[in-house]
């Protein structure tokens, strides 16, 4: 995600041109737009290495991963960084109402099976079927909320988000993972929308350009996580933004199949934020569609205008993701959700590239609207920003959502946070290879490098808490950074010095935890009292005892903890008995 924002950012465009490892230029390009069977464009986004995959870490034998659609494995890939971004555990999402919710359009891998019919076994359909790219990962994540692909074209990837947004608000889920997914495997698409006259034969997507003449292919992944507000705050997640509101519609009959219908995408901008109560001075911006088309960048720029831009008081800034990267077809309405919310977090707008002199077609001033042409801050002010997505299929689907900033009270965790002490606490690191956990080890060590002690034990903390136990691991028992690099160094490095402990974890289930503690005599003044201001799970824990305590008419154990004459009171076994259980309960709690 860091790359991703450096190069928005940055403001540099990623499309280059397909491969030989995809499919023949030689066989299929002609620059003459009237040639049969041929394509006048190869240019296109386009990932390194699509067919990268660890199948062991997802459960999955070489032989099966050999049958599933590179999009499927892609897609795995990309939901467990999300899942791992969002702080959150595979134990968390299993056997809960978690839902997963996908945009997916293509079958390029599985039509290309098609051409050896031996070469297919017992794993092609389900590695070559859209409704298994959300059903596989639902059922690696053991999530038991619904899980569906939605095709809809290019807007497929927010209804996904949409139908998120709904079960979440109807109570159906609390988690939810929405993906979008989208590779170029065939030169028949190609060939598909270069005889409609779709693709840009400068192979540049230059939104609300003058010389706008098509879009560009290109191919990724994304993925979020989305949840009921009050349980993310309530369990100490992080809340990187929130959402106002998202609608879905379809253009009905317009001037044709493909010809996007300016009324019904105003009617839709018009709904979500009139259900939301934002104001058009509200919004920072609109991440638009976009696609640098004759047609379509007209049409929505005026529906933008007239739904948003005639109530403002200044000119709404409006931008397209697709300049960057072309148009990820079913999973461009995630990759626009993305950069909206990262300027939103950034608190900038990047800049929308390739348009070197404002579309004609389009007037501009009178929808008081501005294609963001350079980074543009987002002004300072009290209130959250807000941010509007538009993702619109080919033939008709329109999806809008919007989101804003997390108010600080809503970044900040209510209760059940794993809050780091203020004195560091262990790096625990784990990882399903050995190659895997250096890799790892060397990133931390970066980011170790320089961190003052609050950071580090942050880190250390939402390591601990935070990840999955994986099947290598590595412990550092050193607590400030500084230690901590040295002794990640030494790991590194294959030096013992002592200050770490690296094992491989038992195969099969987990094996059951026993805690043995000493009894009366153990105790000391001031135990535990370091930990209860810190810790919040360690705090709620001794509290929930201490309630009982109290009700069955004992001492208060929190008063106690604190009495300045601690040391002497407890010789007294109702003190010190009740106490050293209450911590005991909460030591193993944290």
């Amino acid at each position: 995600m860091a790359a991703f924002w450096s190069l928005l950012s940055e403001g540099r465009c990623a499309v280059s041109q397909i491969g030989p490892d995809r499919w023949s230029q030689a066989a299929f390009l002609n620059p003459n737009r009237a040639a049969p069977g041929a394509t006048y464009t190869a240019a296109a986004g386009v990932l390194d290495d699509i067919f990268g995959f660890d199948p062991a870490f997802f459960g999955i034998s070489p032989r099966e991963a050999a049958q599933i659609d590179p999009q499927q494995r892609l897609l795995m890939m990309v939901a467990w960084e999300a899942i791992e971004r969002a702080g959150l555990t595979p134990a968390r999402l299993a056997g809960a109402r978690t839902g997963v919710y996908v945009g997916c359009s293509g079958l390029d891998y599985g039509n290309a099976l098609h051409s050896d019919p031996a070469a297919g076994d017992a794993q092609f359909m389900t590695g070559n079927t859209l409704s298994i790219v959300s059903n596989r990962l639902a059922y690696f994540l053991d999530a038991q909320g619904p899980s569906y692909t939605i095709d809809t074209a290019c807007s497929s990837s927010l209804f996904a988000f949409h139908a998120a947004c709904e079960a979440i608000r109807n109570g159906e889920i609390d988690l939810a993972v929405v993906g979008g997914v989208n590779l170029l495997l065939s030169p028949m698409p190609f060939i598909g929308f270069s005889r409609a006259g779709m693709l840009s034969p400068q192979g540049l997507c230059r939104a609300f350009d003058a010389a706008a003449d098509g879009y560009v292919r290109a191919e990724g992944a994304v993925a979020f996580v989305i949840g009921a507000l009050d349980i993310a705050q309530a369990q100490g997640d992080c809340v990187r933004g929130v959402v106002v509101g998202s609608a879905v519609n379809s253009d009905g009959r317009a001037g044709g199949l493909s010809v996007p219908n300016g009324a019904r995408q105003a009617a839709l901008m018009r709904r979500v934020y009139g259900a939301a109560g934002v104001g058009p001075d509200d919004l920072a911006f609109i991440e638009a569609h976009g696609t640098g088309t004759a047609v379509g960048d007209p049409i929505e720029a005026r529906a933008i205008g007239e739904a948003l831009g005639a109530g403002r008081a200044t000119p709404l800034p409006i931008g397209s993701v697709k300049s960057n990267l072309g148009h990820m077809e079913p999973a461009s309405g995630l990759a626009g959700l993305l950069k909206a919310q990262l300027a939103l977090e950034h608190g900038v707008l990047p800049a929308t590239l390739h348009v070197d002199a404002p579309n004609p077609a389009i007037p501009f001033a009178t929808l008081n609207l501005h294609v963001a042409r350079e980074a543009e801050p987002l002004p300072r002010r009290a209130a959250p920003w807000v941010a509007g997505v538009n993702s619109f299929g080919f033939g008709g689907a329109n999806a809008h959502v919007a989101i804003r900033q997390p108010t600080k009270a809503e970044r900040a965790a209510r209760g059940g946070a794993r809050a780091a002490t203020p004195h560091g606490a262990p790096l625990i690191l784990s990882a399903a290879s050995e190659e895997a956990l250096r890799a790892l080890a060397a990133r931390w060590r970066k980011r170790l490098d320089g961190a003052d002690a609050a950071a580090a034990a942050r880190l250390a903390a939402t390591a601990a808490h935070r990840r999955a136990r994986l099947p290598r691991r590595l412990v550092i028992a050193d607590a400030t950074p500084a230690a901590q690099v040295a002794a990640l160094d030494a790991w590194l490095d294959g030096r013992d010095e002592g200050r770490w402990v690296a094992e491989r974890a038992a195969a099969g289930d987990a094996a059951p935890v026993a805690f043995v503690f000493s009894g009366n005599g153990s105790q000391w003044a001031g135990m535990g009292l370091t930990a209860y201001r810190a810790d919040a799970a360690f705090r709620d824990s001794f509290d929930a005892t201490a309630a009982l305590v109290a009700a069955g008419g004992g001492a208060s154990l929190e008063a106690e903890l604190r009495a300045p004459d601690l040391a002497e009171r407890l010789s007294r076994a109702m003190v010190a008995q009740p106490l050293l259980m209450a911590l005991q309960m909460a030591s193993v709690d944290a």
